[in-house]
């Protein structure tokens, strides 16, 4: 920069270090300011279309964080094109304010909790209620009022009555400020932040009309049971039940005296923000007002056995089978994976028929409790080995879950109880979810020189991951759970969704793969085997395994050759609000309508996104620099001439050209030390050459033939502009939708010797623009530039290399600079790119080395 502010003295005539900066130096900082928040903005937007892959994890917050990022760094664009031209471009910050408002108006949206009274009975209730009463109540009272399925009689308390008892207590900001303060990498602070909310519930009052509410839909209940019941009371909280399972993350409480139903709704409210129902939230992209909490009440049911119906196997791809578990007493124990059930695989045509069945030894149960609450009791010897379900339960429990798969048009995830009196009841059913991967052929052999740990168990989600094994005792052992490793564990946990997204695969001694967590390993796609026994006995800390749960084995070491990419469900990661938000907020950013300058339309008027801004800053940002007559500086823009179709606009800062030129300039007359040497490889690049498909080298291939050039086309209708010395460039090169950026100072003082590099792609499908960074990526880290790259921007760098060195690689970036110019025509498969790559650097990287 000295060297710069010497130059622009001797070129203005500027006297004093001292003195204020001359007009030249004005403009040049604010052109830099330009280029810089320009790069940033571009940068932002690639790294926001990089989370739509699908490959990253990611909340509200971060959309939020980066949003106030991009407006500030398009705010400083345009006001460094205000500073280069003056107000006249004031008509861009309105634009610029314009689409902020489109943008804020996005994410600003907010899922009002519609108005309700605060309790409505399941026979009012339907599945369009969803958002009055949350997925499981919504689901409930569907069955109740439409179909003649047994269900029963009860009451949801609203999500209404949740907005009731946050206003009446003044807690909505304070929740909202406590779930932001946290970011979903940092599990110590998501717990600390989780038992502060649950302390401001716990010690907030019930609201009076509530609590009268919930007394009277109690005694009207009471009377139509013509007793006064003990109450099961459950969660059913905005979306659970519905696109996605919120399997075990809310608390559920059994046998409630009525006294205490009250107290039982505040700590399932309360249930809203543990550790792991939070995680699922921001994993899952809820916003804060989403976390909406709607409650089920219903009579208890005194159980002898219940259990869990999938109305389709998850493991049978032919969809001919259901699956039964079923446990003696309250089905908690069937869904928490606390013993092992009995299991059942049962026909759908002919209905019922046992397929296969499993007949464990079932040692306890849960059964509710004469004065309230439930206990762990000893089962009788003589039921331990006996089947929970009679053929015609089997088969009457099928007919309910047909009817119910035809209902709602997808299969079912059901809960049920067979009562003291040997009625059959439906509790609860929610879409189930089917993965749609295809069954694995099977092996000819298995892996050699890897023993098998394991080879008992049940596969709940397919697939192969491989790690060091994490033992988890207990939900402190996930605080620091590392990436990659196997989660192994006694029983399965609803809490383990706090770390799915870091594991490599999960292995329990006991569970079901009708479990809350086989639910959930299934969602995050996690491979999982449950039920092996003695997991926990035969793999040890830090012990690298491979879980194979295509086949229920477990190897000793890695296994390369039965590791496989993880399948990513692109479909179900888009029915997330978050997803939907980013995705909705990307539309008003990067499609690009300003594309040529010349047309009338290219103006601050037809910027619809941020991305027009950029481009329209830009583009008047390099004419503003370049009209230096204008302003009053003594330095003139000069035209290069060469015959190449490339018009380049020239300043020169002092020294970069001979004194004599005037208006033009050739490439002979050009002096700058670092612009010669790009300069020298951008022409010796052939322009433009021949088809694709008569490629003989890579340097042959350019994108318009001679006859469309001779016909008047001009494939590059965009100006470039390039600031020199004697020493220094800086080329900002636009060659149609392609941007690029080289800035470089050489000299004999190797400690100042350094070369910037940035690229921004455009136009193209998603997989050529791909293929083109890659290629570019290839060929920079062959001549040793460091690099970062997001999405299809890339930022080089290299610095303190000898001058001949650094003239090489500039040579070589302008060879690059060349023929990347709409290349991906020609980049129609990965082959062809590495030929691409392999060509360039044999003919200009090694040949020169």
């Amino acid at each position: 920069m000295n060297y710069l502010r010497k130059a622009w003295q001797r070129l203005t005539g500027a006297g004093a270090a001292d003195q204020d900066k001359t007009g030249l130096e004005k403009k040049y900082a604010h052109f830099q300011k330009l280029l810089q928040a320009n790069n940033q903005v571009l940068a932002l937007m690639a790294d926001m279309g990089e989370k739509l892959s699908g490959d990253y994890l990611f909340d509200f917050e971060y959309i939020r964080a980066t949003m106030q990022k991009l407006f500030q760094e398009t705010e400083a664009l345009t006001h460094a094109l205000i500073g280069l031209g003056g107000e006249r471009y004031q008509d861009l910050v309105d634009a610029c304010h314009r689409i902020k408002e489109d943008i804020e108006t996005v994410l600003g949206s907010r899922r009002e909790i519609p108005q309700a009274p605060p309790v409505l009975f399941f026979d009012a209730l339907d599945a369009s209620k969803v958002d009055l009463v949350g997925g499981k109540n919504a689901n409930l009272g569907e069955m109740r009022t439409h179909t003649q399925i047994p269900v029963p009689n009860g009451f949801a308390i609203t999500s209404y009555a949740y907005k009731i008892f946050l206003d009446y207590n003044n807690l909505t900001q304070q929740i909202t400020d406590k779930i932001g303060s946290w970011r979903m990498d940092d599990l110590d602070s998501l717990g600390r932040v989780s038992e502060e909310l649950k302390e401001i519930i716990r010690a907030a009052q019930m609201p009076p009309e509530l609590k009268t509410a919930m007394q009277e839909a109690y005694d009207r209940l009471a009377a139509s049971e013509k007793q006064l019941p003990f109450l099961a009371v459950r969660s059913s909280a905005i979306g659970e039940d519905l696109s996605f399972t919120f399997a075990g993350q809310y608390a559920t409480y059994l046998n409630v005296p009525a006294t205490e139903l009250a107290a039982s709704y505040k700590k399932i409210v309360a249930s809203l923000f543990t550790a792991r129902a939070l995680y699922y939230y921001k994993n899952k992209g809820f916003k804060e007002e989403e976390m909406a909490m709607g409650v089920v009440v219903m009579p208890m049911i005194s159980a002898q056995a219940s259990g869990v119906l999938f109305s389709r196997h998850p493991e049978d791809n032919q969809g001919n089978t259901a699956l039964i578990n079923a446990v003696w007493g309250l089905g908690k124990y069937a869904v928490a994976g606390t013993i092992e059930p009995d299991q059942y695989i049962v026909s759908r045509q002919p209905l019922g028929q046992v397929v296969e069945q499993q007949i464990p030894v079932k040692r306890v149960m849960l059964r509710s409790q004469k004065h309230g609450g439930v206990a762990e009791l000893p089962v009788p010897e003589d039921m331990q080995t006996r089947p929970c379900l009679q053929q015609h339960q089997i088969t009457e429990l099928m007919g309910y879950a047909l009817r119910l798969e035809n209902h709602f048009q997808k299969p079912q995830d059901i809960e049920w109880a067979l009562d003291d009196q040997d009625r059959i009841w439906i509790l609860q059913t929610r879409p189930l979810k089917i993965s749609t991967r295809k069954s694995t052929a099977p092996r000819s052999r298995p892996p050699q020189g890897h023993p098998i740990l394991l080879d008992k168990g049940t596969v709940a989600f397919r697939g192969v991951g491989a790690g060091p094994v994490v033992l988890v005792r207990r939900d402190e052992d996930l605080i620091d759970f590392p990436a990659g490793g196997v989660l192994v564990s006694r029983q399965p946990s609803p809490s383990y969704v706090t770390v799915m997204h870091l594991t490599a695969a999960i292995v329990t001694d006991v569970g079901s793969i009708t479990g809350h967590m086989a639910l959930l390993a299934r969602e995050f796609k996690v491979p999982t085997i449950l039920n092996t026994g003695i997991a926990t006995q035969v793999l040890t800390p830090g012990q690298e395994i491979t879980v194979d749960a295509d086949f229920g084995n477990v190897y000793q070491g890695i296994v390369p050759e039965l590791l496989r990419e993880k399948i990513a469900d692109a479909d179900e990661l888009a029915e997330t609000p978050v997803f939907k938000t980013l995705k909705a907020v990307l539309q008003k950013i990067t499609p690009l309508h300003l594309l040529d300058p010349k047309a009338d339309t290219f103006a601050p008027a037809y910027c619809r996104t941020i991305h027009d801004i950029v481009r329209y800053a830009h583009e008047y940002g390099m004419r503003e620099m370049f009209k230096l007559r204008e302003h009053g500086v003594s330095g003139e823009a000069l035209l290069l001439v060469s015959e190449l179709p490339f018009k380049v606009n020239m300043v020169d800062l002092g020294g970069g050209l001979h004194t004599k030129v005037k208006g033009k300039a050739t490439p002979d007359q050009i002096l700058s030390v670092p612009f010669k040497a790009f300069w020298e490889g951008v022409s010796a690049m052939r322009w433009p050459q021949g088809k694709p498909d008569n490629v003989k080298s890579i340097s042959s291939v350019f994108v318009k033939t001679e006859e469309q050039v001779a016909q008047g086309e001009n494939p590059y209708r965009d100006e470039s502009y390039v600031l020199i010395s004697e020493n220094y460039m800086n080329f900002s090169i636009h060659l149609g939708y392609h941007f690029s950026n080289v800035e470089a100072y050489v000299s004999d003082q190797v400690n100042d010797n350094y070369l910037t590099f940035h690229f921004h792609g455009g136009g193209s499908t998603p997989e050529r623009r791909e293929r083109r960074v890659r290629l570019i990526e290839a060929i920079i880290d062959r001549i040793d530039l460091r690099y970062q790259r997001t999405g299809d921007v890339i930022e080089a760098k290299l610095s303190k290399y000898p001058a001949p060195e650094m003239l090489n690689r500039l040579t070589v970036m302008g060879k690059l600079t060349t023929y990347t110019k709409q290349l991906d025509m020609v980049l129609f498969s990965e082959g062809i790119v590495d030929w691409y790559i392999k060509e360039f650097l044999r003919e200009h990287v090694d040949a020169k080395t």
